[in-house]
């Protein structure tokens, strides 16, 4: 398969990265940063020599890169059967939304938002054309409607993907295109722990999980999905659940008392 992740140099991205070479398939990475993407792309490449990795340079801010992205990836790959929309961030920090400048809304709202739209839509332009192919977009902390504290703009972004994903199944309704979400749950790179607070961290070691762990139950889904409108998740509501339930069993599994890893 032909996979194409935006911001894949790091965090989940790059786990996704990794855990889709292992089976064999064909993988375009992009991050914005230049040395970044190319000593990413050379590590992987020199892990998995049976396929082809390409390297693009991508800021998701900028509609012109990922109408690049695009062609640079079917130019280099012949078609894209997955286009994951992964790249996203909190913000430079984290605080109450009246003490949040403008330039700080901006870049969330840019990324998370604008970033997703744009990347969906020159992912779709391809897709519609060679009449097949699945587009994922990364759900996160206010997807499911729940209040974000502190990262409020963040919250109001990853809300707007549900809705985002019902609108799309509808305008691509039989051209043999699935539109998906994909919840990867908490966590633990830095999008997450960066400026958490003390009772974050006790959540963390009950609801949270390595990068690796997360994608090695989300890839084979990815590969396997059929139709369109799916939502993929790392954990269920039950799950939660059943992790708060038994929560004394997860006590500094992660974290210590002073928060160290």
């Amino acid at each position: 398969m032909n996979i194409v992740i935006t911001g894949s140099t790091k965090g989940i991205g790059y786990a996704l990265a990794k855990e889709f070479l292992s089976y064999g398939d064909n993988l375009v990475i992009s991050s914005r940063t230049e040395e970044k993407v190319n000593l990413v792309v050379e590590e992987l490449q020199g892990k998995y020599p049976e396929c082809k990795v390409i390297g693009i340079v991508c800021d998701v801010t900028k509609g012109d890169d990922l109408a690049n992205l695009a062609t640079e990836a079917k130019e280099n790959l012949g078609k894209i059967d997955i286009w994951i929309n992964n790249a996203g961030t909190v913000g430079p920090k984290r605080g109450e939304l009246v003490n949040t400048s403008d330039e700080d809304f901006k870049e969330v709202v840019e990324t998370n938002t604008m970033g997703v739209l744009m990347g969906s839509r020159e992912a779709l332009k391809i897709m519609i054309a060679q009449e097949e192919g699945h587009l994922f977009n990364m759900a996160g902390w206010g997807s499911d409607g729940r209040p974000s504290p502190s990262v409020a703009a963040y919250g109001a972004t990853k809300a707007s993907i549900p809705q985002l994903t019902k609108t799309l199944v509808k305008e691509t309704e039989g051209m043999g295109v699935g539109i998906h979400d994909l919840s990867p749950g908490m966590v633990l790179t830095d999008l997450l722990l960066s400026h958490a607070d003390k009772d974050a961290f006790k959540i963390f070691n009950i609801l949270a999980e390595k990068p690796e762990t997360v994608v090695k139950k989300l890839v084979p889904k990815i590969r396997k999905i059929k139709g369109t409108g799916k939502s993929i998740k790392f954990l269920t509501r039950r799950g939660v659940m059943w992790r708060f339930m038994t929560a004394r069993r997860r006590k500094n599994r992660f974290f210590d008392e002073d928060n160290a890893l």
